[in-house]
């Protein structure tokens, strides 16, 4: 198996994935500021979500002008300035206004950076593989984070932790250079033209709402999964067991497309994995015991990890300059906050089968957006 521009698909990876960190060990973040930062739950879950929504933001404006910028000079200048907003926001943790415009900055800056180097692997080809390669490293890293934080937690502590965020967005501010220039921009092959024209299409916009839906029906049932365990009488051990192995089986879900690339094309192994992830559902509310729950749950981590570098590629074929990816990302980041609020609304008295059902909902309207999609996308070639 041949990787092209493999050494380009790793440094994109890892600075996708840097820019990742707060929300790949989101639990353990705010584990870190409640019990050593001095915040409240809610200060804590406010100061994530404001940091998630200037990167949806930042994301979304980049997605209009993607095609006439140096990505490699973004991603430089906002990974310097990610790395000086980390610093301060390791020495002013706590419910400070200094920490809360911090923690705003650093979303900004890291949302511009994930643009920028999400939006890369789309100018490269094979980048199907590259997508790839990026789910399976945030996969890993999110795994040996969430066991790495909240074992040190008391010796880092909130400052060590910013810190830590800091010198790895000095790394990713060395690889920045592998990012494409405006050189690189000039030389696809195929000009979609402008980014307004190239997101108006009704494939692109199919994409990304189907990329919203997506994750907004993983995130419904992501939300109180942990709850519907503890519901059926499953010990915090046995449930914590379950919940770190579905994590890890998404690892080769997301390498699945590394070995096999487009050889299925797109569509169908989206309609594989959100069948997957139906299925999961479907075990999940029938299950009254711990190993219909352990399963459900690892068809749930599988099905996650294995769509969404297929999703990315199909953002990436409609613009090969990144408008499309790049729209997408940010609009999945909405969608994956609206997710646990529908859930929420839905969830009365205990009824987690209803969160279940609503995500199953979710993914076939998903699942219906990819179709017509990849069909209009497809019959305009």
């Amino acid at each position: 198996m041949s990787i092209p521009h493999l050494r380009h698909f790793l440094a994109f990876s890892v600075i996708g994935t840097v820019t990742l960190m707060p929300l790949l060990v989101l639990p353990a973040m705010v584990g870190v500021l409640v019990d050593n930062g001095g915040m409240s739950d809610s200060s804590a879950g406010w100061s994530a979500s404001a940091h998630f929504l200037a990167a949806a933001v930042i994301g979304l404006t980049m997605s209009l002008r993607v095609h006439h910028l140096n990505l490699r000079n973004v991603a430089t200048i906002a990974l310097a300035i990610a790395a000086l907003s980390d610093v301060v926001s390791a020495y002013t943790a706590g419910t400070t206004a200094a920490f809360f415009a911090a923690r705003i900055i650093a979303g900004f800056a890291l949302g511009a950076a994930y643009v920028s180097s999400v939006s890369s692997f789309a100018r490269f080809d094979g980048y199907e593989r590259g997508f790839g390669l990026f789910v399976t490293l945030q996969f890993i890293v999110s795994g040996l984070g969430l066991y790495v934080v909240p074992v040190y937690a008391d010796v880092m502590g909130a400052t060590g932790l910013f810190v830590l965020f800091a010198v790895l967005d000095g790394i990713a501010l060395l690889l920045a250079q592998l990012l494409p220039s405006d050189r690189a921009a000039d030389a696809v092959k195929h000009d979609s033209g402008s980014e307004l024209k190239v997101l108006f299409t009704v494939s692109a916009l199919l994409a990304i709402i189907g990329f919203a839906v997506f994750e907004a029906a993983n995130n419904a049932q992501f939300t109180y999964i942990e709850r519907f365990g503890v519901a059926l009488a499953i010990s915090d051990q046995k449930v914590g067991v379950a919940l770190l192995i579905a994590s890890l089986v998404g690892i080769p879900g997301a390498f699945c497309i590394v070995l096999f690339g487009r050889r299925f094309g797109t569509l169908a192994p989206l309609v594989f994995g959100i069948a997957v992830a139906l299925t999961g559902l479907v075990i999940l509310l029938n299950a009254q015991s711990y190993v219909p729950y352990f399963i459900g749950g690892c068809f749930m981590g599988f099905s996650w990890a294995f769509c969404l570098p297929f999703i990315q590629s199909l953002l990436a074929a409609i613009d090969r300059k990144g408008s499309a990816i790049a729209a997408g990302t940010s609009f999945s980041t909405f969608g994956s906050a609206l997710g646990p609020g529908a859930a929420a609304l839905v969830v009365a008295n205990g009824s987690y089968a209803n969160v279940f059902l609503l995500s199953i909902g979710l993914f076939i309207a998903a699942l219906a957006a990819f179709f017509y999609a990849e069909r209009t996308r497809s019959g305009s070639q």
